[in-house]
C-alpha cells in the first residue's frame, strides 16, 4: 500500500510541476512600441519651432504634416494629422491595423480656443 501512495504522490507532484511550467510558458510579454514616443518627440519639435500654434489655428493639416516629416523622427513610419477643437475635428484617422496616437493640447493663436493636434502613426 505504501508503494501505491508514493506513486500517487509522485504523479500529483509531476502534474503540479507541469502546470506551473505551462503557466509560465503561456504568458506573453507585450513590448510597447517606440512609435508613440517618436510621435511625441515629433510634435514637440514642431511646437518648439513655433509654427504649430499658427498652423493649428488655421487648421492647415498639410503644413503640420510637412513640418512633422521634416523633423526626421517619422522615418520608417507613415503619419496623418487631425486637429480637434471643442466641437469639430478636421482630418480623419487612418484605417490601418496598427495605429499609434500622439497628441498635444494647445491654445489658439491670438485668442483662447483650445485645440488638440493628434498625430496618427502607422506602417503599411
Amino acid at each position: 500500500m505504501k508503494g501505491q501512495w508514493k506513486t500517487v504522490e509522485s504523479v500529483i507532484a509531476g502534474m503540479v510541476i507541469l502546470m506551473f511550467v505551462a503557466g509560465l510558458a503561456s504568458t506573453s510579454v507585450h513590448v510597447p512600441s517606440s512609435a508613440d514616443a517618436t510621435g511625441n518627440r515629433a510634435l514637440d519639435a514642431v511646437y518648439e519651432k513655433g509654427v504649430l500654434r499658427q498652423y493649428a489655428a488655421a487648421k492647415d493639416l498639410s503644413s503640420i504634416e510637412s513640418e512633422i516629416a521634416a523633423t526626421g523622427y517619422m522615418s520608417g513610419y507613415n503619419h496623418s494629422v487631425t486637429i480637434c477643437n471643442q466641437t469639430v475635428c478636421v482630418g480623419t484617422a487612418p484605417e490601418e491595423e496598427n495605429v499609434w496616437r500622439s497628441s498635444l493640447l494647445i491654445s489658439g493663436d491670438e485668442y483662447h480656443e483650445p485645440m488638440e493636434v493628434i498625430l496618427y502613426i502607422f506602417r503599411n
